[in-house]
């Protein structure tokens, strides 16, 4: 399954003493996202989501699926992010060769369609 996100990001933003983003950090939670933008510096990751403080570097591009953010960059901001997931009623669980009784899975079964909801409520939930 598959789905495509239209992002804009105005250029002019009121700042506050609160950190302002045009996407809070996140990491994407499907099978393979695509981003495509139109070159307007803004994107930041963070490769040591764990690490304290957090260390955010500007970068053009990205190999895998690594913890980023959107910031404020002075103009517009365009992208079209183009995400792929399993089907909804897909079953993700571990493959059987990459398990053991000394190695067992980190994450139990779990449906698809299960997991993207649990993904959204918490991506969107108020807070």
């Amino acid at each position: 399954m598959s789905f495509i996100r239209l992002l804009h990001y105005p250029g002019e933003v009121a700042f506050s003493n609160e950190e302002t983003f045009g996407a809070s950090a996140h990491s994407d939670y499907g099978t393979i996202t695509l981003l495509a933008t139109d070159g307007v510096r803004g994107l930041q990751i963070c490769r040591e989501k764990d690490r304290r403080p957090q260390v955010w570097e500007d970068v053009q591009h990205v190999n895998g699926s690594t913890l980023h953010r959107v910031i404020p960059a002075g103009q517009e901001r365009y992208s079209v992010a183009f995400f792929l997931d399993p089907n909804y009623d897909c079953m993700v669980e571990c493959l059987e060769s990459c398990c053991s009784e000394e190695s067992p899975p980190r994450f139990p079964p779990i449906r698809s369609w299960d997991y993207l909801q649990e993904r959204f409520r918490v991506t969107y939930s108020s807070q």
